[in-house]
């Protein structure tokens, strides 16, 4: 189970209110959702861009099916790179969840969720848990450390 870290809480407001807006966007808070949101945080600030910047692009890896997908409204909302204006490309995949982002100078970091985080949000999601209980997972994702919860390249 992803630890609820309640010492950072505070450090986490500006996440909390990306999340909001792309609750707001999506529909709801789940925890891939909210995976997306924190691989878009970390794939801006590691190429040192805001949101919207013209130069950003992302090659999203994942599995085409719910939840998995969820991750894609996440990048889409806290990068502004979207299916729509051709910034977010997606690729299909049976196993990995990866997001890479690239500069138009040619700079790049890639995020990857662990997979054994990964493996252990389809067990309890395969447990048909209420939609209560996934928001609560998702919340402690929203708290869980980076280095828990990603390979970052």
């Amino acid at each position: 189970m992803i630890a609820l870290d309640t010492k950072r809480q505070g450090a986490n407001e500006e996440l909390e209110k990306a999340v909001e807006k792309a609750v707001d966007f999506h529909g709801h808070l789940g925890p891939f959702l909210v995976i997306g949101i924190r691989m878009g945080v970390i794939g801006l600030r590691e190429l040192e861009v805001k949101k919207g910047d013209p130069k950003l692009h992302v090659a999203m890896t994942t599995k085409p099916s719910v939840p998995f997908s969820c991750t894609i409204d996440g990048i889409q909302a806290i990068t502004r790179c979207t299916v729509g204006n051709r910034k977010l490309n997606l690729q299909d995949s049976s196993g990995d969840i990866s997001a890479k982002f690239q500069l138009s100078d040619g700079k790049t970091t890639t995020v990857t969720l662990n997979p054994g985080k990964q493996e252990e949000l389809e067990t309890l999601i395969s447990m048909h848990v209420s939609s209560q209980e996934l928001e609560g997972i998702a919340r402690n994702i929203i708290l869980a450390s980076e280095s828990e919860l990603f390979k970052i390249e």
